[in-house]
């Protein structure tokens, strides 16, 4: 049996253009520049989700276990990014008793909510800046 498959040419990666309007306006550009001063240590997806659960947590704390099972990590994971929080000064753990009856609070600092709140807000000015340039290109 002979074989009918053709011979696929493929353009080298440097010729591959991706479609789109043209030249971005100097507003996506600042938008762009804007983009990489996020903290990082807060927009990491996971440090994200733990700060956003304990800035919306009613009594100001989550306990470890609950917070562990809202974000359905294990154990070591939400350690892990708690001790990188806590070293930041953005979290405080609350250890009470001892043992296997010991339980850990999870809180948000004075620090910790002032550096969520300007996070946020800068996420915010993103969004309206990229909304503002969609609206200005279409």
């Amino acid at each position: 049996m002979k074989d009918t498959k053709e011979k696929i040419s493929r353009l080298p990666a440097a010729a591959w253009s991706v479609p789109g309007p043209g030249p971005k306006p100097a507003a996506a550009q600042e938008l762009i520049a804007e983009l990489a001063d996020l903290d990082p240590l807060i927009h990491e997806r996971t440090r994200l989700l733990i700060l956003t659960t304990l800035s919306a947590s009613v009594e100001g704390a989550q306990y470890f276990p609950d917070l562990k099972d809202t974000l359905r990590l294990t154990d070591g994971n939400l350690m892990a990014h708690l001790r990188t929080l806590e070293h930041a000064g953005l979290v405080g753990l609350i250890k009470k008793g001892a043992g296997r009856g010991s339980t850990t609070a999870v809180q948000l600092t004075a620090q910790g909510q002032r550096s969520f709140r300007a996070y946020l807000d800068r996420i915010e000015a993103l969004l309206k800046a990229a909304r503002g340039t969609s609206e200005r290109v279409r």
